[in-house]
């Protein structure tokens, strides 16, 4: 080689200068470890700068233990270790472990050691440069490379991987030098992607891929490696089995192509998009994660710069490679995946299926766990609205995946998602400039818009209100069987009302069933979600618009789904007039509303008539409950339409109240609280009280008692109608007549249960009968109508008969009249005397409850003729032998209680009836004075109260009965201790 085309000594790196030597020596065992090419380049270790090991063949020493490590040709090769000289020559650029210090070799001739000029390929002289051509040695240490390469050596594979290592990244040769030295060993090189050692294929992979990014871009070079890639990765059954080595191969792919793309050379690829788009289906479907991950990187990155004609034909076949990935388990492959079909959606064939496909593949991910997975889907949705090029034509299919995460239950999504969502809407309004101009102009502020919402920009609205056909899609969903879809398909549908607004009034006809059916759904979640939709509903929708097809609705399907719905549609509309609040109120009237028994459905039909109140200024609610919103129409009704109005909601408020008013469930209370409420608002309406009300109009509500000539059992709508009526109205005398003739039916039809149950309305009345007709009548007018009723409905049942119904019969009889004596006070003085007949009987009853009952009437029965009071007065004494305790009580209390009626005076001719009384009270002295040395304290208690009431009327029967007694006790006893509180004079 001539010395004009060798490279100039001073074109050596300056490194060589200063980098050591001499502590290679001490980790390199025996001369073997060295390369051949080091022959004639190394002069004495000590003569080196210390700074060479810290990145020079030490580290490859490190591996090595000895001399069998290294090919053996090495050993004949290398001289003495004392020989080395200071500097490491050029011809050194292959070794493998030369240390990056290698370029800072002298520039000028008399810097180098005479000893190294002596070793070199060429000798150089002390005072003058020569060029070394470099070229031979890249050509030399190709060869040994490629020797090494082929060797079956292990180790002498291992080398050359080491020695191409620091050739491309430590050397600092030239690119055409790399090229140069690349040509000569790159199919050497791709051999060893097939070396049976992982190791070593993976050491070839990452050679090839550092060569490559060093060198300029290369089509045969590019063509080469996706060719051995393909076939690593690419076959019907994958070769390489490490799934290590098949990330290796797709992050090399992936840097390659990046590689390309990023120097200007996409038109590169498209010959050999087939096997580009062969490996990445494999990898797509790889079984390791990450290498699934590493190919939907590689797509994204080829995707976003390649031209959509020329790889559009790649794209569905690469879609339906993706689609498994979408449902599996890692939550970052699934998110890597919507990533990736995001990328390839710009370039897929609109006028086919496989878009459409794309989306609906995709759109499952938006209900997935894992909020960053969700987010993607929405990040590709907005993709697809800025940068589709059919985008207007698919709006109604990619809609859905952004306003999907606009209702995400994670606040990172949405506040992710929403400036995002702004910006397509900036653009749509560009795109669309002249005509949304116009209508932004129009554009009102809602007047009932709701709380801490922010209205969507125009463009938004108006890219949401050309896409409204898509709706049933949505409310279709609402009804499937997956909880997690209809709460989607409902938070979907709200941020449809919420964007199109108005404009979605004509679909309401279509999404009012699935609203209602949503409303009565068996998860709460969902249940409150449909609330959420039908407010939003009602705020937004053009009331005028809807109100007729929610009527409509509303009669034909009284069920509890159609009644919320309404329910939280009209209570924030705007626009109500009187009319529609009189129809409200005929339609709640009606028995399918008001009459129901689901106590549910009952605790709607109040909330919406306190609604139609509120919106006629008749407030109903709590003030303290800010949760209500309702909103306030301040409409006067018409005098025609009030009257009917007020009565309507009366009526249905009783009922509702009634057929709840025995019901365990916590709402019922709720429920009496609300209608109570209502009650007072129409009495104070109509300048009366709640008992003027149910004058008035009670006899309204009794009409749609009806029915009650069936034999129906005591459960039965009807009669639990009838029972709670009668507990909440109470007696009236406007309307004692009707009640009588519905009690006569029940008496006549129902099955004993039945008229229990009506019995205890009535006992429950009765305790009330002061308060609601002797006000408003006369005391004897009162009794009479007292009497009337007594005699007709209750006294039939105080006669014995057998049977267990009978007995019970017999008890809430017995139960009435005692009410009678404690409600109706002054008309029981009147009226309970002319039963006293029925007492004794009643006292000694089988049934306790009975005989409990018939005691406690004595209380309040007034003055009752001798003969008459003397059966029921001896039963009453009887009583104190009565296996109930309660029972004794009660009759020791209640003999002082009893008022005889004498005909004549005392000392009158045939007065006996006087000595008739005087002996009963004897009598029953003496029984108080024998039972108070009993055992009960209770007992003792109320003889001692006995006693003393009447020792104050009959001081002298009192005494002598006890001087009788105490004669006959000793001393100490506690009769003894009675007479000293007793005003007995002994």
């Amino acid at each position: 080689m001539s010395n004009e085309n060798r490279p100039q000594v001073s074109d050596i790196p300056t490194e060589v200068s200063d980098s050591p030597a001499a502590e290679i020596c001490e980790n390199i065992t025996e001369a073997s470890d060295m390369p051949t090419v080091v022959r004639d380049n190394i002069a004495e270790a000590s003569d080196s700068p210390k700074e060479f090991s810290d990145s020079s063949p030490a580290a490859v020493c490190d591996n090595i233990t000895d001399a069998s490590d290294m090919p053996t040709v090495v050993s004949d090769n290398l001289a003495e270790a004392s020989n080395m000289p200071p500097v490491v020559p050029d011809n050194m650029v292959g070794a493998s472990d030369i240390p990056k210090e290698v370029s800072d070799i002298p520039k000028e001739a008399s810097d180098i050691p005479k000893e190294a000029s002596e070793s070199s390929t060429a000798a150089v002289s002390d005072k003058e440069t020569e060029a070394i051509d470099m070229s031979v040695v890249v050509r030399d240490n190709i060869v040994e490379v490629c020797d090494n390469l082929q060797s079956k050596d292990l180790r002498s594979r291992k080398f050359a991987l080491i020695t191409i290592d620091f050739v491309v990244e430590k050397s600092k040769l030239s690119e055409e030098l790399l090229v140069t030295f690349f040509d000569g060993v790159y199919l050497h090189l791709l051999q060893c992607y097939s070396d049976r050692y992982e190791f070593m294929r993976e050491g070839g992979i990452k050679g090839v891929t550092k060569f490559v990014l060093r060198m300029p871009p290369n089509d045969f070079h590019l063509v080469n490696i996706l060719t051995i890639i393909e076939e690593r990765m690419g076959q019907q059954e994958t070769l390489e089995k490490s799934e290590e080595i098949r990330l290796e191969l797709i992050k090399q792919l992936h840097e390659i192509l990046g590689y390309f793309i990023k120097n200007g050379k996409v038109l590169s690829l498209q010959a050999s998009y087939d096997k580009i788009v062969c490996v990445l289906k494999k990898a797509v479907r790889d079984d390791y994660h990450v290498v699934k991950r590493e190919a939907f990187n590689c797509i994204v990155t080829v995707s976003q710069k390649v031209d959509t004609y020329t790889f559009q034909a790649h794209v569905e076949p690469l879609a339906k490679a993706i689609y498994p990935a979408l449902n599996h388990k890692h939550a970052e492959v699934r998110r890597n995946a919507v990533k990736a079909l995001a990328q390839l959606a710009l370039h897929i064939n609109p006028k086919e299926e496989a878009l459409s496909q794309l989306i609906m593949e995709v759109s499952p991910l938006l209900m997935d766990s894992m909020p960053l997975v969700r987010r993607e889907v929405g990040e590709m949705g907005v993709l697809m609205l800025l940068e589709l090029r059919d985008r207007y034509s698919y709006f109604e299919r990619i809609l859905p995946l952004v306003l999907s995460c606009l209702a995400d239950t994670t606040p990172e999504v949405v506040n992710y998602i929403q400036p995002l969502w702004v910006k397509c809407g900036r653009q749509y309004f560009d795109e669309n400039e002249a005509e949304l101009q116009k209508q932004e102009i129009a554009d009102l502020p809602v007047v009932n818009y709701p709380i801490n919402v922010q209205r969507p920009t125009i463009g938004c609205r108006a890219l949401v209100q050309r896409t409204l056909r898509v709706l049933m899609l949505i409310t279709r969903e609402s009804t499937d069987w997956k909880d997690n879809v209809r709460m989607h398909s409902l938070k979907l549908l709200y941020q449809y009302v919420l964007h199109a607004e108005a404009a979605m009034t004509a679909k309401f006809f279509e999404i009012f069933p699935e609203i209602s059916r949503a409303c009565r759904d068996e998860e709460v979640e969902v249940n409150k979600e449909a609330y959420k939709v039908a407010d939003i509903m009602g705020r937004l929708f053009s009331y005028a618009d809807w109100c007729e097809h929610g009527f409509d609705g509303l009669a034909k399907n009284a069920r509890e789904g159609y009644l919320k719905s309404f329910y939280y549609m009209f209570k924030v509309s705007c626009g109500v007039k009187e009319e529609d609040l009189l129809r409200v109120s005929r339609i709640l009237i009606e028995p399918e509303f008001s009459q129901c028994l689901k106590i549910y459905f009952q605790d709607y039909v109040i909330k919406l008539v306190q609604v139609i109140l509120k919106k006629c200024n008749i407030n109903t609610m709590d003030p303290t409950d800010n949760t209500i919103d309702i909103s306030n129409d301040n409409l006067t009704l018409s005098v025609d339409i009030a009257d009917e109005f007020l009565k309507n909601v009366y009526i249905t408020t009783m009922k509702v109240m009634a057929l709840s008013y025995e019901s365990e469930h916590s709402i019922a209370r709720d429920i009496k609280i609300r209608g109570y409420s209502i009650l007072q608002q129409l009495a104070e309406k109509r300048g009366t009280t709640i008992d003027g009300l149910h004058e008035e109009l009670f006899t309204s509500a009794l009409a749609y008692v009806v029915d009650l000539d069936a034999p129906i059992d005591e459960r039965s709508e009807p009669l639990l109608l009838f029972y709670g009526l009668i507990a909440i109205g109470n007696f009236h005398h406007t309307y004692m007549e009707q009640l009588k003739s519905k009690i006569l039916l029940v008496w006549k039809h129902y099955k004993n249960m039945a008229k229990i149950k009506v019995f205890s309305a009535i006992s429950i009345a009765m305790l009330k009968w002061e308060n609601t007709v002797t006000t408003a009548l006369s005391v004897e007018k009162s009794a009479e109508i007292l009497k009337d009723f007594v005699d007709i409905i209750v006294v039939p049942h105080l006669l014995w008969r057998a049977g267990a119904h009978a007995e019970a019969m017999r008890t809430f009889a017995t139960a009435t009249i005692c009410t009678i004596s404690q409600g109706a006070p002054a008309e029981a003085k009147i009226i309970l005397p002319k039963y006293i007949g029925y007492m004794s009987n009643l006292l000694e009853d089988n049934s306790t409850a009975t005989r409990h009952n018939a005691i406690k009437c004595l209380f309040n029965f007034g003055e009752i003729p001798v003969e008459d009071l003397r059966l029921a007065a001896y039963a009453t004494l009887q009583r104190l032998d009565d296996p109930s305790a309660d029972i004794r009580v009660l009759a020791i209390h209640a003999i002082p209680h009893l008022k005889p009626k004498f005909e004549k005076a005392k000392g009158e001719e045939g007065e006996y009836e006087h000595t008739i009384w005087e002996t009963f009270i004897e009598r029953a002295v003496n029984m108080f004075l024998l039972h108070y040395e009993g055992p009960e304290k209770r007992v003792q208690a109320a003889i001692k109260i006995a006693l003393i009431e009447l020792s104050k009327t009959y001081p002298k029967i009192c005494q002598n009965c006890y001087k009788k007694t105490i004669s006959m006790t000793s001393v100490d006893s506690e009769l003894a201790k009675l007479g000293n509180e007793l005003s007995i004079n002994t």
